[in-house]
């Protein structure tokens, strides 16, 4: 009896095996990197955009960005990218290139920016795990002004002129930044934003104008596709 019991467990094990790998298997997701384009210019810049260097013009471009447009993370397969930067004013000659190794789950950030000239710069926003303190980037773009930046009674930012940008570190803590600047006609202005280094080790402090031409800080998380 015995043996006749272990022979039906061994078929029954034999049959639910065969059943199993006779399912589908579920398609094993795909390895991708996190990418974003901003372009910090004014309008009479036009809009710019990122395609894979030397892809035809018929092609779409992987990002494209119109003016102070910050955009979230956009999926990219994982891989190796020549990328170039331009204009759709003049679309023939890239205004930067940029070789980037995107990882699995890396993030890097492309900006244009006025820096005497138009600029294009790449940063790796990727969250490091053992950081001690939160990485702040402030980026001053609003046209005509010099920004201070202050948690609280506490300045951390003096005179950043525009089109510059500075790294600072905070405790991982939440907090309200207060920008101040004289505008362009004299007259003095303040805009605030939230901070939270609970959500994110990485952010990125963005002072433009909003869509009606006022004076506005932004503050948006680095390394995080949200």
């Amino acid at each position: 009896m015995q043996s006749k019991f272990f022979t039906l467990a061994i078929s029954a094990l034999v049959l639910g095996s065969a059943i199993v790998l006779g399912q589908p298997q579920p398609t094993p997701l795909p390895k991708v990197g996190y990418v974003r384009f901003w372009n910090m210019l004014p309008p009479a810049n036009g809009a710019f955009e990122v395609r894979k260097l030397g892809s035809p013009a018929a092609d779409p471009p992987l990002l494209t960005a119109a003016a102070y447009r910050y955009s979230s993370y956009t999926e990219l397969p994982a891989g190796r990218y020549q990328l170039a930067v331009l204009s759709r004013n003049n679309p023939q000659s890239a205004i930067k290139t940029f070789d980037v190794d995107l990882k699995p789950n890396t993030y890097f950030t492309i900006l244009v920016s006025p820096q005497n000239r138009i600029n294009a710069e790449m940063t790796e926003d990727t969250l490091d795990p053992k950081a001690s303190s939160g990485t702040l980037i402030i980026r001053n773009f609003f046209p005509g002004t010099n920004i201070s930046v202050s948690t609280g009674a506490k300045p951390i930012v003096s005179n950043l002129v525009y089109g510059q940008s500075i790294t600072v570190s905070l405790p991982f803590d939440r907090t309200t930044l207060v920008v101040h600047t004289k505008l362009p006609d004299g007259k003095e202005a303040q805009a605030g934003a939230d901070l939270d280094f609970k959500a994110s080790s990485r952010a990125t402090l963005l002072v433009i104008p909003d869509s009606y031409g006022r004076f506005r800080a932004r503050v948006t998380f680095d390394g995080k596709n949200v």
